[in-house]
């Protein structure tokens, strides 16, 4: 990724943030939610050799930020788990930024959406600026001075405006984060710009029930941010660029840790853009029990919504390529993600770094030190948004890497599904029953791939992955003989993808 965006303001350097120490981190009352957060006074420390204190800005997160789950990759090396005020004291937490569920009233002017165009082929959440406060973004000034004496943090203060006409709430969670962290944040955003917030904008919902809150105690001059897609990238989904089921548990997950189904609702009601281009891209698409979490309460909910979200219509990767492109992409093969991973930040790191000079890397050591759990991690970590493929391999000799190969062939082969006025053939039905034309059609499809020689299985699945449009990541876990990936591999992979060796 590419340093901070031209577009997006430097960080500030607001006064320290200087608190009392039993209101370090205390929500707004009521007064300050109406009349704005009122100032703490400021202690001396004359003489004082102490170091100063950690100056914060606040990230007002919309989508997949708001599950703690994907926080380790803000992790900084130094940082420990058993430092996150989130964590208490145990010390086997996983990461997570500090938080409190708020909402981003419609006084600010925006609505969210599935508008983001990633270069690995999806579409992400995103929020549109409505013209007023998208002219506002583009100068140094907010579209109301905070010093005007007559804005005090009220809902009325934008009341008759073109905003409000068009933007909406929007709910979701302010994260807390070390000021001198927004430059990383601004190269992991790569594709949005940073847009300053104004306090009043914001209502928290501290009696929302879920993810413990952190109580901050925010004044006027506190940063607080929203990235918004850049004009580049906001797109709406297509055929090339479908919505995720990955990305969409992601998003919900995290509705649902910190406030239930409340949340997770309010989200599917405040958020546009939902496309029939929408690809279960899962792991075992069709065992969702094997792989996605709270899958049965995540697929009744875009059930319920099913006229927003198009739930009937997401597809399964064999669906989606024969009914629009034969494009490859989603997890395959790849083992649970386990749950309670936590530390060897810095080796994530590294991974990352080396493959981005290099399109091979061999993870090696000896046995039992966890490199299959370290893959595994960087593998979900990297998806969707480095890769737009995963597929992991059992390497241990040829003839392991053959099956896989078929099985990949197999899974990659569309098979139709029976239309309504189709009715499958049970295993009671006449023998003089025939199949449908289209069923027929995808039986001769998969019979095809099936039939195929090694030589013609591994040449059709390279071909396929030097043709693809996505970045890929090929994993050889357990892998022998490390020159035996060669046979398996397209000529000039480097440019397509990566490929990770243990």
């Amino acid at each position: 990724m590419t340093p901070s965006s031209p577009s997006s303001p430097p960080p500030p350097s607001p006064p320290p943030n200087q608190h009392d120490d039993e209101n370090d981190e205390c929500h707004q009352d009521e007064e300050q939610r109406q009349h704005g957060p009122q100032q703490q006074p400021q202690r001396q420390h004359e003489g004082s050799s102490a170091p100063p204190r950690e100056q914060y800005a606040y990230i007002f997160g919309f989508g997949s930020i708001m599950n703690t789950s994907t926080h380790a990759t803000w992790q900084r090396p130094s940082t420990s788990s058993s430092s996150n005020p989130n964590n208490g004291h145990n010390h086997k937490e996983p990461f997570s930024l500090p938080g409190a569920v708020a909402v981003l009233k419609k006084s600010f002017g925006c609505t969210r959406s599935w508008n983001f165009r990633s270069s690995t082929g999806f579409t992400a959440l995103g929020v549109t600026l409505c013209p007023k406060r998208a002219a506002a973004s583009e100068s140094t000034d907010d579209i109301e001075p905070r010093d005007n004496p007559n804005h005090h943090g009220s809902d009325a203060d934008n009341s008759n405006s073109d905003d409000e006409e068009c933007g909406s709430d929007i709910n979701g969670v302010l994260f807390q984060i070390p000021l001198s962290a927004l430059p990383d944040f601004d190269r992991r955003e790569a594709g949005y710009r940073r847009v300053p917030v104004p306090l009043r904008h914001l209502r928290f919902l501290p009696e929302m029930r879920g993810r413990p809150q952190t109580r901050f105690f925010l004044r006027p001059s506190d940063p607080v941010y929203l990235y918004v897609p850049l004009p580049s990238h906001a797109l709406p989904p297509d055929e090339h660029h479908p919505l995720l089921q990955s990305y969409v548990d992601a998003v919900l997950q995290g509705c649902l840790e910190w406030g239930d189904l409340p949340m997770a609702e309010r989200f599917l009601r405040t958020t546009g853009g939902w496309s029939p281009y929408f690809l279960n891209d899962t792991p075992s698409s069709r065992r969702p029990w094997m792989f996605r979490k709270q899958y049965d309460v995540i697929d009744r909910l875009l059930e319920r919504y099913s006229d927003k979200t198009h739930y009937g219509e997401r597809r399964h990767p064999e669906e989606f390529a024969m009914a629009f492109h034969r494009r490859m992409r989603g997890l395959w093969g790849l083992p649970p993600r386990n749950v309670h991973f936590t530390g060897r930040e810095d080796r994530l790191e590294e991974l990352a770094t080396r493959l981005e000079r290099t399109s091979e890397l061999l993870v090696a050591g000896m046995g039992g030190l966890g490199k299959t759990q370290l893959c595994t991690e960087y593998c979900y970590r990297r998806f969707p948004a480095g890769y737009g493929l995963v597929v992991w391999l059992n390497a241990e000799s040829a003839d392991s890497l053959v099956a896989d190969y078929k099985q990949l062939l197999r899974d990659w082969t569309p098979t139709p599904t029976p239309t309504p006025m189709e009715v499958p053939v049970s295993s009671s039905s006449s023998a003089s029953s025939s199949p449908s034309p289209s069923a027929s059609a995808g039986s001769t499809a998969a019979a095809a791939a099936a039939d195929k020689s090694t030589e013609e299985i591994i040449a059709e699945v390279k071909s396929r992955l030097f043709r693809s449009q996505v970045p890929w990541l090929l994993v050889f876990d357990n892998v022998e003989h490390p020159d035996l990936s060669k046979r398996f591999l397209p000529r000039g992979a480097g440019t397509k993808g990566h490929v990770l060796l243990t």
